[in-house]
């Protein structure tokens, strides 16, 4: 797999395989992996919100690798909106780190 994070999402919640929102990636070409990222997994208006930090616990989430992710990012960050925002961070797929694109966002207080 090579390291090119500009083609690839890590996806949790409403976005991920099954989830309500998973209609946003309908034909789009790509493979899904399993991967794990470490960080902190919350609630913001009732759906998940994770924050990057390395030594956070570990989460199982969803990875979509594909060469149509760069010209959707620009819809894709207008769907999450300013409570979110896209940030790069590592995930373990099996035994090989990659770098990808993530939607951080807020927390419930």
């Amino acid at each position: 797999m090579p390291d090119n994070p500009e083609e690839r999402l890590i996806v949790y919640g409403s976005l991920a395989p099954g989830g309500r929102n998973n209609f946003l990636f309908k034909g789009v070409e790509g493979t899904w992996h399993r991967c794990v990222i470490t960080g902190h997994m919350g609630r913001w208006r009732g759906f998940k919100s994770f924050r990057f930090d390395p030594e956070g616990p570990d989460h199982q989430v969803w990875l979509l690798c594909s060469p149509a992710l760069p010209g959707m990012f620009p819809d894709l960050d207008d769907f999450e909106g300013e409570e979110y925002r896209r940030v790069v961070i590592p995930a373990r797929v099996g035994e090989q780190w990659v770098r990808a694109h993530i939607y951080e966002g807020r927390f419930s207080d």
